[in-house]
């Protein structure tokens, strides 16, 4: 019995995780945009902390617009393949079929994927869940719903880098609020929604530093 071919399965998950980042950029966004620092844009008569509030919300959407932009291309950037005719065009025959060859032609020592049935170039490795050889393939990402691979490794690299600075941009402009949150809710003064969205955000947190 082959429990390999039950990891496709897991491409169902992924849609469920790419819901679960769309989420947590919502919580995120309403806990520093909408909650804490458009208000504080609006209502203060302090130019400086107007000021404040302005570039940290102009920041905040810069960097929240490149993880998206990341992230969906990444999603959506097939990561490459071996052509079907791949073994053709390399002039192979049984020998290749056989896991013989020692073609040394610009792509180095071929392998054979019993799988696909095709040769396989150096760094070319079968993916259980697409069910497909891909090119370069570092890993597949559950939270993506793709392989990373040779087509689309800036892309991942770029969405981590975006969510570093994301997250790392929450943590510095949401701390005092999240101190204020404790001391407020002993004097039980804070509407729950603005302290569940405060909540939220900074569990959300960790979360994003998970996906890198």
């Amino acid at each position: 019995m082959n429990l390999f071919r039950f990891c496709s399965g897991l491409k169902v998950l992924g849609y469920f995780m790419i819901l679960l980042v769309v989420a947590v950029v919502g919580v995120s966004y309403y806990a520093v945009v909408v909650s804490t620092w458009w208000p504080i844009l609006i209502r203060s008569d302090h130019g400086a902390l107007s000021a404040l509030a302005a570039l940290i919300i102009f920041v905040f959407h810069f960097l929240l617009i490149m993880l998206l932009w990341s992230y969906f291309t990444t999603v959506f950037t097939d990561p490459g393949s071996v052509p079907e005719y791949f073994r053709r065009e390399m002039g192979g025959g049984d020998s290749l079929e056989a896991g013989t060859s020692t073609d040394q032609g610009a792509f180095g020592s071929l392998g054979y994927c019993t799988k696909c049935r095709n040769v396989k170039p150096p760094r070319c490795h079968h993916c259980s869940v697409c069910q497909r050889c891909v090119l370069k393939m570092d890993h597949h990402c559950v939270w993506i719903v793709n392989c990373v691979g040779a087509r689309n490794y800036k892309f991942f690299l770029l969405f981590l880098f975006y969510t570093f600075l994301e997250t790392m941009l929450d943590v510095i402009v949401l701390l005092p609020s999240f101190i204020e949150f404790f001391s407020q809710a002993i004097k039980h003064s804070s509407s729950p929604g603005k302290l569940a969205s405060l909540v939220l955000a900074f569990d959300s947190i960790p979360l994003m530093q998970f996906l890198t």
